[in-house]
């Protein structure tokens, strides 16, 4: 194919390109909390709660699944629960909260492995955020929890936000949100 005619097609995909990222970014809006922005799919909507004492609502994703945030002192570190260890070293799986099944002792079974979410560590906004997301997709959390963002008084404010049993494209879609977190103090 001579030089010219090249440039035609490359052009083309360069432009076909540019036009999906730009689909892309306009597929998602800014919702602004006032004490926090996060950037979500433009399907995505803000449900508004009361909180006692802390900011809290919801975001209503796709397909029915919701979201759910909380700044304020309290903020639930969303620690794993699925696995119980009592005083005497027993280790219950507590698939049901009324309703724990003892499993094992503690020194002969693998804790990590038992439980449902994974955790890491990263940085979002320059704060230190844990991520927690299902081990399997739709059984499990997917949220982000921040333990200190700013002192108020005499308590440090947290925030959390999180969903349960997600499905991959929302859980997907939600773990990107998480990374696009702003905190407005």
């Amino acid at each position: 194919m001579p030089p010219g005619q090249m440039r035609l097609p490359l052009t083309l995909i360069f432009l076909t390109l540019l036009s999906c990222s730009e689909r892309q970014k306009s597929d998602t809006k800014t919702l602004d909390f006032k004490d926090f922005t996060i950037q979500v799919p433009a399907t995505w909507q803000q449900i508004k709660a009361k909180g006692v004492d802390s900011f809290v609502g919801q975001l209503a994703l796709d397909n029915g699944d919701t979201a759910s945030f909380d700044l304020g002192w309290y903020s639930n570190s969303l620690d794993d629960e699925s696995v119980y260890v009592d005083s005497n070293g027993d280790v219950y799986l507590v698939d049901n909260k009324s309703n724990p099944k003892f499993y094992g002792k503690a020194d002969t079974v693998d804790i990590e492995k038992l439980k449902i979410n994974k955790i890491k560590f990263t940085t979002i906004d320059g704060k230190r955020a844990k991520i927690i997301q299902p081990k399997r997709t739709g059984k499990g959390m997917t949220g982000v929890y921040f333990d200190s963002l700013w002192t108020k008084g005499s308590g440090t404010d947290r925030f959390q936000m999180n969903a349960e049993n997600l499905d991959s494209d929302n859980e997907k879609r939600l773990l990107e949100a998480f990374e696009t977190l702003k905190f407005n103090k």
